[in-house]
């Protein structure tokens, strides 16, 4: 045991004092990210300008989730918060042949939440809040999007 701590003190002792140095002839600072040095092209020369990116949505590949056209403000009556894509996308076909307003889906943390209409106001949305708890939605509350 003796051994060992005298050997770790030596190491200990023996490292003290000891400096590492750079070269410091090239002043220069170095851009970790800028392009090598001597490169001169263009990375993107031969690509077109990106006009959209398109992210599936989890778990689902292929299946895209539509957004209204055209929105007035930032409340709607949420209908229902499905667990999965496949439920959402029924629920809103379904919702969507009762009203003739935008029905979307919004994925939020782990859920597909199916909402329904775009209004300035809470109190504008009660209305269509109404209409679905009597269509057989009794949860569709008034939520800020």
């Amino acid at each position: 045991m003796k051994y060992l701590f005298w050997v770790t003190a030596f190491i200990l002792l023996a490292a003290c004092g000891t400096t590492t140095s750079l070269d410091d002839s090239d002043d220069e600072i170095i851009d970790p990210y800028a392009d090598p040095p001597g490169y001169s092209g263009d990375p993107f020369a031969g690509f077109g300008p990106v006009s959209s990116i398109r992210f599936p949505a989890e778990g689902s590949i292929g299946t895209e989730i539509e957004e209204p056209a055209v929105l007035d403000g930032p409340w709607c009556v949420q209908v229902a918060a499905c667990g999965s894509m496949d439920a959402a996308l029924t629920l809103r076909d379904t919702v969507a042949a009762q009203t003739d307003l935008p029905v979307f889906v919004d994925h939020i943390g782990s859920y597909y939440k199916v909402r329904v209409g775009s209004f300035a106001t809470s109190s504008d949305s009660d209305g269509l809040r109404v209409q679905l708890r009597s269509s057989g939605y009794p949860d569709a509350w008034s939520v800020q999007r």
